[in-house]
């Protein structure tokens, strides 16, 4: 792994660490307040619960006692008869205790028999009660409060208090009973605010209600409580009027038969923790956003600098490949330089010998062949030179059927055992403009690579044809136009190109083919050229079937096939005397024997030096200077400088295999009339020497 990939995946661990830990500490925090909140409540549930169970034990303590007293009273009375005198006694004693609203006393039978103040309703038969039959029927003299009930006296909820009466030997002897109200009992409480969600329940041990603030919440029995008093002070529960989880104190009251419950809303209870939460959440998610704006920051500042040294890395490759290719095109522009001047002899030579064999012969057919691939070869060594000075190759019409005619022939010659080819050319007269050397690149790396992506027996189509194009199309690599175009379709059934290959059969330096058998250049080429033609190109293979290749190219209209020059009438000359000058000895014969031909008398020197020389001494006596711009010692430009200081208006051509912009302006202050590219070519000769000497005052013209 790269080094810039480890410092991303430790600035994403450790941000997503530092966003872990400011959530784990917000949780953490949550959690401690949570508890701390809880405890508040409970401690405050608590010591209120504790407080009111107080409170309550000293009220109903005082109607107790009054109990108790009056128990005790009546049973050591011994003037019973008298009712007024027990009237009064039990009105002296109600009076003390305020919140007794009756105090009466009932008969073994249940009969009330006197009350401690007139209600306005008989004395009525309470036998049936509860309170009168848990006394009857238990012995334990114990107090005993009843369920609140509608009494007949006070017409609204009471809650009837009472003790047994015993005889001196025990056996039961009724009962004393207090009528407090609810009203009465409430009152104590009705000024506390519980808050939201908060209640009071005073209840007896098997969970039946007695008091119930707020006084307006349904009354229900909560059997849990007698449990829960049993067990912790605080605890949890379901309500069974809503349901909602409340936090519960549970506290005895006294010695008392009953259990004094404060309740809280559990959600309202912790309402202060969830208004801090929300803050300590909104806080914790801002700072875990700008945490991972942050990383995000650092991040594309990380990718900018893995894009920078990534452009830097490209650039200097891209220099090196640049420096490789100075160093190539050098190279090969100093091969192409020899070249052309073999070349040259090789055409010159071929010319000479179109120009003595028969029309129509077998001699004169192979000789246009020669030709035809010496015009080829100039073409490409004019490529190679154009290279070396990353010029820009001019763009003309091409006949695309006479191109891969002649391909089709070529390869027809070299084809391995097994292979067959299969041709079906229908372009017509159809013109691409671009250079034909190139579309010939183009279009023999295709056929190459079929041949030779068949192992074994096989086939090779050739298929060229012309397309209109409705509407434009995304092929695999590019996007074709819409248009009149010609088709290239090249097909093998060869091995065929992986899927994860076929994708990148177009980067430069790659290649399916084995280590030695291909630079993976071929293709990456071929793409750059069909690009800037304006074309389009388009790949399909299945592995171990074979593969197609489509190149589309646009039309521009049509052109005449190119032909070889015929030996037709050219210009000739008169006698004319003609300077030679070249450093190499076959060029300079070819040349002589060319003027020679052509009617003028040539005159050959090998060096410029000889050449001045010779001119100095006799400058009337040549007419026209053919000289090559490379020359030993003295470029051709000076040599023509120095001849027409001596004559002026004399006629010059110079030769060059480099033909660039600069000597042609070197070409141009020298005087010269013309600019030929090397190896020439028998009627450009002609016609341009006709010219110069024609017009020697003359307008020049540079080629």
């Amino acid at each position: 792994m790269r080094p810039a990939a480890r410092l991303r995946e430790r600035v994403i661990a450790g941000g997503l660490l530092l966003i872990l830990a400011f959530i784990g500490s917000a949780a953490y925090d949550g959690w401690r307040l949570h508890q701390q909140v809880m405890a508040v409540n409970e401690r405050e549930l608590g010591n209120l619960a504790t407080a009111l169970a107080g409170e309550a034990d000293r009220n109903l303590q005082s109607v107790d006692v009054l109990l108790r007293d009056t128990a005790s009273w009546y049973e050591s009375f011994p003037w019973r008869t008298d009712p007024q005198a027990v009237v009064a006694a039990l009105s002296s004693r109600a009076v003390g205790v305020p919140q007794v609203s009756v105090l009466t006393l009932v008969d073994a039978s249940g009969m009330q028999r006197f009350r401690s103040r007139p209600t306005g309703e008989p004395m009525a038969d309470v036998s049936d009660r509860a309170y009168f039959l848990k006394q009857r029927d238990t012995d334990t003299g114990g107090l005993v409060i009843n369920e609140p009930i509608v009494t007949r006296t006070e017409r609204e909820p009471a809650v009837v208090i009472s003790r047994r009466l015993s005889r001196l030997d025990g056996s039961f002897d009724g009962v004393v009973t207090a009528i407090v109200t609810l009203q009465a009992l409430q009152s104590a409480y009705s000024a506390i605010q519980f808050g939201e969600g908060s209640s009071l329940v005073l209840a007896q041990e098997d969970g039946s209600v007695v008091v119930q603030q707020p006084a307006n919440a349904p009354r229900t029995r909560f059997p849990e409580l007698s449990a829960l008093k049993g067990g912790a002070l605080i605890d949890r529960a379901a309500s069974p009027i809503d349901g909602r989880a409340k936090l519960i104190a549970v506290v005895g009251v006294g010695t008392l038969p009953l259990i004094l419950a404060i309740t809280r809303d559990e959600d309202e209870a912790l309402r202060p923790w969830y208004d801090e939460m929300w803050s300590a959440s909104i806080r914790t998610g801002v700072v875990c956003l700008l945490v991972g704006l942050v990383i995000v920051a650092l991040l594309r500042q990380l990718r900018r600098q893995a894009e920078a040294a990534s452009e830097r890395r490209r650039l200097e490759a891209r220099l090196q490949q640049t420096q490789r290719l100075e160093a190539l095109g050098t190279l090969a522009g100093g091969i192409a330089h020899d070249f052309n001047n073999i070349l040259g002899a090789i055409l010159g030579f071929g010319e000479l010998a179109q120009q003595q064999a028969e029309p129509g012969s077998a001699l004169r057919r192979h000789i246009d062949r020669v030709l035809q691939g010496g015009a080829r070869a100039r073409l490409l060594v004019r490529r190679i030179l154009d290279f070396s000075r990353s010029g820009v190759t001019d763009l003309a019409p091409v006949h695309v059927q006479t191109l891969m005619e002649e391909i089709v022939a070529m390869l027809a010659s070299t084809l391995p055992a097994g292979v067959d080819l299969q041709a079906q050319l229908d372009a017509g007269d159809a013109a691409v403009l671009g250079d034909a050397t190139q579309l010939y690149q183009v279009a023999m790396n295709i056929c190459t690579n079929a041949v030779q992506a068949i192992e074994g027996a096989g086939t090779v189509s050739i298929r060229l044809r012309r397309v209109d194009v409705g509407a434009p199309r995304v092929l695999m690599h590019t996007e074709l136009a819409a248009g009149p175009h010609v088709c290239l379709e090249v097909r093998d059934t060869g091995v065929g190109i992986p899927p994860e290959a076929l994708q990148r059969i177009f980067e430069p330096f790659f290649t399916t083919k084995k280590q030695g058998e291909g630079t993976g250049l071929g293709l990456a080429v071929v793409h750059g050229i069909v690009a800037d033609l304006g074309g389009a190109i388009d790949v399909a293979s299945v592995p171990g079937e074979g593969t197609q290749v489509s190149v589309w190219l646009p039309v521009c209209g049509e052109c005449a096939p190119a032909t070889v020059p015929d030996t037709g009438e050219w210009p000739a000359g008169q006698g004319e005397v003609v300077m030679v000058v070249d450093d190499e000895q076959a060029l300079v014969e070819l040349a002589e024997e060319t003027l020679a031909g052509l009617g003028y008398e040539p005159v050959g020197f090998e060096s410029a030096e000889r050449a001045l020389q010779v001119f100095e001494a006799d400058p009337d006596r040549f007419d026209a200077l053919l000289s090559d711009e490379m020359l030993p010692g003295m470029p051709g430009t000076e040599l023509a400088r120095l001849l027409r200081a001596q004559r002026p208006g004399l006629p010059v051509l110079l030769m060059s295999g480099k033909v660039n912009q600069a000597m042609v302006e070197r070409a141009q202050a020298a005087g010269v009339h013309a600019v030929l590219h090397k190896p020439l070519a028998l009627r450009e000769l002609a016609t341009r020497l006709s010219e110069a000497l024609r017009d020697r005052t003359g307008a020049r013209r540079y080629s």
